[in-house]
């Protein structure tokens, strides 16, 4: 069951993510047609640079959840890199936690916000006045989403290390160098 809600999980953000390719093309397609209407018809429009701050903030909490799932974020590496295996994946798991943790209350704030937003009728105040939930609850889902994989990475067991196998890929094998040693 696990399995399958785990597979879920990943289904929804990778579409997600795709999603979130898709508003960075609405940016680029608000950035023509304010230049076109600017400079070629002497008619800048008021909504598009309202529409390119919301496409941004939804592009970015799409792509949230699929960077916390593939470890796509950025890291500084410096002490990682210098611990033993064992420690280093003590030290992973309890970032990860650390960091799901964080990730978990982010998004139950956001949440109370787009609860209190929605309650209140609230709209945003740029050119292209929307009810302010429409934005802050992708913000929630990517703070949620995020904290289930910061969770999962936590919480689930690391693929064991590859060992060399005695067939003719054992001098393959015993050619790689260990990434954290170098070459």
């Amino acid at each position: 069951m696990l399995t399958l809600l785990a597979r879920v999980h990943d289904g929804v953000t990778r579409a997600g993510f795709l999603l979130g390719g898709v508003t960075l093309c609405g940016i680029v397609l608000c950035f023509w047609l304010e230049v076109i209407a600017r400079y070629f018809f002497n008619s800048p429009t008021l909504w598009s640079g309202a529409m390119v701050a919301y496409l941004l903030c939804l592009s970015i909490s799409l792509a949230t959840p699929e960077l916390a799932r593939t470890h796509g974020h950025i890291a500084i590496t410096v002490l990682p890199e210098r611990l033993g295996p064992a420690a280093r994946a003590f030290y992973d798991r309890l970032l990860a936690l650390v960091t799901g943790a964080v990730c978990a209350v982010a998004g139950w704030i956001c949440v109370q916000e787009s609860l209190r937003q929605f309650s209140y009728h609230t709209t945003t105040a740029m050119g292209l006045d929307i009810p302010k939930v429409w934005v802050s609850s992708f913000i929630a889902y990517a703070m949620i989403n995020a904290a289930l994989y910061f969770l999962r990475h936590a919480f689930t067991r690391a693929a064991p290390e590859a060992t060399p196998s005695d067939d003719s890929d054992s001098a393959a094998s015993s050619a790689t160098t260990d990434a954290r040693k170098g070459p």
